[in-house]
């Protein structure tokens, strides 16, 4: 059971990320250009708008077209919206923007975009995540480059604790992981449980991160709340590259 419930804590890290996954809307039940910015339908979207429909307009859950066009990648339509003075840091209900939609889903065409329309590239979502938490999350090497090229918070925290690197870690991302270590990501930030970027890359046994991280002088006898370390996590777990890894850098029990 102790082995249970330190593995589901370590995954408690993403879980605010992948409950809030990428929005699906009922396109029965919105306005014609939500579709068409949907759609990518660049024709109907510069008609609807040279008609003077709400380029702002918020379907139930608050989201709008840009938003729409963001998520699924259509770079002209948004383009378009852009330049109809559509709002880029709107907010669904969920606290979505268009810009954590599309960093999400990896269309850096359109991040490029959205930044240079002077989107928040440090606004939340629900359970405090970024749009750079979110490309983290999905090992968008491209997106991650653009939003720190913008001054993203590389230590920014979830409501959790949990970090970029944190996230980037976890999921065995060494790329992404390797630019936060560049652009100055805290090795050693701590979640609200003590887990470290080091100790949930044990625990996955992302050997390659564990190399990353240990270059970078992170602490490998950083402890959890209940006195848990990467070591334990690693030999817990079986992985004995990782253990050695660890050993060599000065890791104890």
């Amino acid at each position: 059971m102790i082995r249970l419930r330190k593995h589901m804590q370590v995954l408690g890290i993403l879980l605010a990320l992948v409950c809030a996954s990428t929005s699906t809307w009922a396109l029965a039940e919105v306005s014609d250009l939500f579709k068409a910015a949907y759609d990518g339908d660049l024709y109907q979207v510069k008609a609807l708008i040279s008609a003077k429909a709400d380029v702002n307009a918020k379907i139930g859950d608050g989201a709008t077209a840009l938003m729409a066009a963001s998520q699924n990648g259509h770079l002209e339509v948004v383009q378009a919206l852009i330049t109809a003075k559509a709002d880029v840091n709107a907010k669904a209900a969920n606290g979505d923007t268009a810009l954590i939609l599309a960093s999400q889903q990896g269309h850096q065409e359109v991040v490029q975009a959205l930044i240079d329309a002077k989107a928040d590239v440090n606004a939340k979502k629900g359970y405090g995540s970024t749009a750079l938490m979110m490309a983290s999350l999905e090992g968008h090497q491209g997106v991650v480059q653009e939003l720190i090229s913008a001054k993203a918070d590389v230590n920014a925290k979830a409501d959790d604790g949990s970090t970029e690197l944190m996230i980037a870690s976890l999921e065995g991302h060494q790329v992404v992981v390797q630019a936060l270590i560049i652009a100055k990501a805290d090795v050693n930030a701590k979640t609200a449980e003590g887990y470290t970027a080091l100790i949930v890359a044990s625990e996955k046994g992302n050997q390659g991160v564990v190399r990353l991280l240990i270059a970078a002088k992170v602490d490998v006898n950083a402890k959890t709340g209940d006195g848990t370390t990467a070591l334990m996590m690693a030999s817990q777990q079986g992985h004995q590259e990782v253990v050695q890894l660890l050993k060599k850098a000065g890791a104890v029990k």
